[in-house]
């Protein structure tokens, strides 16, 4: 992805943001959700920021350790300046943009494009196994949820296994040798098969997932804290952090730029099926939204800043140059 069409994903994000914003107003009672958010408690907003940075936090030791298994030695201050760089691209489309996390990761510990572009996939899995997770949690509490349980484990554990499996790996890289336009390169293949199955095999699932888990639900208390402060109560704690985790889903699964649109959508829907007014449904999906999207956009931005030199080189770097090589 070119600088332009970075800088294209951001501004439209941004402006996506303000159109669904004011949809969702327009379609309910504006002045009255205007004025749920001009009365918000400070405290409250404040405590959503600190549940934010909270799964900021867990992600970038997540990312550390994931670096450590890899053989790459990152400092806290180093892991920290890599993750929290990587959110100023969270807005653009299909997160494609956090190849930047990738660059950061080469520039600061050495790790090969390569293997951090193919750690960004793991890290997805990893954050779709959590929100999974905890969706499937609030429907564990309904009738036949834990059907769904068995179900979600199942297929997670299926893939995972797959994708872990040295027999696929050798298979894969067998047939891939075969085909002509890939010889030149095999090592990239190698580099990838071997990121996966390392950051995939049971030790690190075992760390990995729990430490998703409890970063995204931290966001999931948030949006259940936001709801309480609006005087609501239709959803409990599990479903509020459920019906969270739902509409992060459906929104990464647009590909849309940070799910813009479609996850205001469906959590505002969410909200109001549970029994709140339309007016309390958008304060809470706007106030959730910037207390975790845009904060973390922004600190994105005044963490990636602090390294002058790097920013600059990512600025001024020739487009064709972050095809890196191993």
């Amino acid at each position: 992805m070119t600088r332009r069409r970075i800088v294209s994903g951001l501004v439209l994000a941004a402006l996506a943001s303000v159109l669904a914003y004011a949809m969702l107003a327009a379609l309910t009672d504006a002045r009255a959700a205007a004025e749920a958010i001009r009365t918000f408690p400070p405290a409250a907003f404040a405590a959503m920021l600190a549940l934010s940075l909270v799964c900021y936090v867990l992600r970038a030791v997540r990312w550390r350790y994931y670096a450590g298994l890899l053989g790459y030695e990152a400092s806290w201050r180093d892991a920290f300046y890599v993750h929290f760089s990587g959110m100023t691209m969270t807005v653009t489309p299909g997160k494609v943009g956090e190849v930047l996390k990738a660059y950061l990761g080469r520039e600061t510990v050495g790790m090969p494009m390569t293997r951090g572009v193919t750690l960004l996939f793991t890290e997805r899995l990893a954050d779709l196994i959590a929100v999974l997770v905890l969706a499937t949690g609030g429907l564990s509490l309904l009738a036949n949820g834990w059907l769904w349980l068995v179900l979600v484990f199942g297929a997670v554990v299926a893939g995972t296994f797959v994708l872990a499996s040295e027999r696929f790996h050798d298979f894969a890289l067998r047939f891939l040798q075969k085909r002509g336009w890939m010889r030149d390169h095999h090592a990239s293949a190698a580099a990838v098969s071997e990121t996966f199955r390392t950051t995939l095999s049971l030790r690190a699932v075992a760390v990995a997932i729990p430490i998703s888990i409890v970063a995204w639900g931290a966001e999931g208390v948030a949006f259940y804290l936001c709801l309480r402060a609006l005087d609501f109560d239709g959803l409990g704690f599990f479903a509020a952090a459920a019906a969270y985790a739902v509409s992060t889903v459906i929104g990464a699964l647009a590909f849309l730029p940070g799910g813009v649109g479609l996850t205001e959508a469906s959590l505002a829907g969410l909200t109001v099926a549970a029994g709140a007014e339309g007016s309390v449904a958008t304060a809470a999906t706007i106030l959730v939204r910037i207390a975790t999207l845009w904060f973390g956009v922004a600190l994105g931005w005044v963490v990636f800043a602090m390294r002058p030199a790097v920013l600059r080189g990512f600025v001024s770097r020739p487009a064709e140059a972050d095809d890196a090589s191993d």
